[in-house]
């Protein structure tokens, strides 16, 4: 008879579990609309099951509009501006 043994898994990557660190920021292509940041870790991936339906909903809608609406997307730091 064996015995089970359980297998240990680091954490999803879960950005709504805490203050976000970075955020995935889409710029706008043209002098209209507005850019879009979306919670991610520091090498860009998104944790698509801690966002919103609506958050979710536009992280794909402005990666499927790269290069027509948006500019390719840049890791940004989320930290505060602190005032000079």
């Amino acid at each position: 008879m064996t015995r089970f043994q359980p297998t240990i898994q680091a954490p999803a990557f879960r950005p709504a579990a805490a203050a976000p660190t970075h955020l995935l920021h889409f710029e706008p292509l043209g002098p209209v609309g507005a850019g879009l940041d979306i919670p991610c870790d520091p090498q860009g991936r998104v944790g698509l099951d801690a966002l919103g339906d609506r958050l979710r909903n536009d992280y794909f809608f402005a990666r499927a509009l790269i290069g027509r609406l948006f500019a390719r997307p840049t890791v940004r730091s989320a930290a505060p501006l602190l005032p000079a």
